[in-house]
């Protein structure tokens, strides 16, 4: 079975396929606005695997939580590849998940502890993810300050952008961070949701800043 992964909202954007041997084939991006490239990337594994994009059997993609604009392009990029099939289903999968499976993965210790991943939001605000015993037990959700000082205590930070909150709020958490395997993505992928291609939408734990703005001016013209 040929499997094509795309993840847009961990620190690089990923492209993995999997081929029906079992090798795996990956493309990684870490250029300013790489998204553009991200169709690219997807032929690049594809003739690296000969492997003909009409080919692959599964497909996996990232909803979030994470950059908006990212996520849209990768389900567009999908879209696109599969337009001639709008009932083809597809697995969603979190990143929050990816990364908390890779943390285990390369330290089995930490799987009976209680573990957060946090992802950088705004300023103020964290995607936030808790995991205890192998299973996540919150989220993904946003949260703010007082969620970060108050109900993270004794877990262990997950993520490289956990220091930013870490030092912004003056938490006590150790911070470990994360380097994704191919082998933890794929582990998380298959556990996913499956939803049809021309349902697929991204993960909604905010408003768009320009939808916010958009409502306040309305606000302050009903006023």
């Amino acid at each position: 079975m040929n499997f094509l992964v795309i993840s847009t909202t961990l620190k690089n954007i990923l492209v993995v396929l999997k081929d029906e041997k079992n090798n795996i084939y990956t493309r990684t991006l870490t250029e300013n606005k790489s998204g553009n490239y991200l169709a690219n990337a997807i032929k690049e594994v594809a003739e690296e695997s000969k492997t003909n994009i009409k080919n692959i059997d599964e497909f996996g993609i990232d909803i979030g939580p994470g950059s908006f604009t990212g996520i849209r392009v990768a389900i567009s990029t999908l879209q696109g590849l599969l337009i001639d099939n709008p009932e083809k289903e597809v697995y969603t999968f979190f990143s929050s998940d990816v990364l908390y499976r890779s943390a285990v993965n390369n330290n089995p210790n930490l799987k009976e502890k209680k573990l957060a991943v946090l992802k950088r939001a705004r300023e103020n605000a964290a995607y936030a993810a808790i995991y205890e015993n192998g299973k996540r037990i919150f989220g993904p959700q946003m949260v703010f300050g007082e969620f970060l000082r108050d109900s993270l205590n004794n877990c262990i930070l997950i993520n490289e952008e956990a220091e930013y909150f870490k030092n912004k709020y003056k938490l006590e958490n150790e911070v470990l961070y994360s380097n994704i395997d191919e082998k933890s993505l794929i582990e998380e992928v298959i556990k996913g949701k499956r939803v049809k291609i021309k349902n697929l939408e991204p993960l909604y734990l905010q408003k768009p800043l320009a939808v916010e703005n958009l409502e306040k001016q309305k606000n302050k013209i009903g006023q």
